[in-house]
C-alpha cells in the first residue's frame, strides 16, 4: 500500500478519514463485487456509501479514488438516449447501484 502526504488543510486533508474509509471499502483485484472489511458483504457496501458521501460533501470526486476498473460497478454506462454527466460524480443516478441488493 502506497501512502500520500497532504496539507492538513487542503480538501484532501481535510476529508482524510474519508478518504482513508473509502479506500479500506475497495474490492481486492479479481474479486470485485465483495467488500475485503465488510464480512460476506456484496461491494459497494454501506461503509463505502458513507465514505463516499463524506468525500462528496468534502467537494472531492470519488471517482479520482476508485480504480478505473470498479468505475462501471458505480457508474454503469449511459443509455443512448440519456444526457451525458461526469462518470465521476456522486451520488450516482438514482437506480443504478445499492438498491439490488441488501448488506446486511
Amino acid at each position: 500500500m502506497a501512502g500520500l502526504m497532504v496539507a492538513a488543510d487542503s480538501p484532501a486533508g481535510r476529508a482524510a478519514e474519508a478518504i482513508n474509509d473509502l479506500t479500506r471499502h475497495l474490492p481486492q483485484p479479481g474479486a470485485p463485487a465483495v467488500c475485503p472489511t465488510c464480512a460476506a458483504r456484496f461491494w459497494p457496501c454501506t461503509y463505502f456509501y458513507d465514505a463516499a458521501h463524506r468525500m462528496h460533501n468534502a467537494r472531492l470526486r470519488v471517482g479520482d479514488v476508485v480504480p478505473l476498473e470498479l468505475h462501471p460497478r458505480l457508474w454503469p454506462p449511459p443509455a443512448a438516449s440519456a444526457t451525458p454527466r461526469d462518470s465521476r460524480a456522486w451520488p450516482p443516478e438514482a437506480g443504478t447501484f445499492g438498491e439490488e441488493h441488501d448488506d446486511g
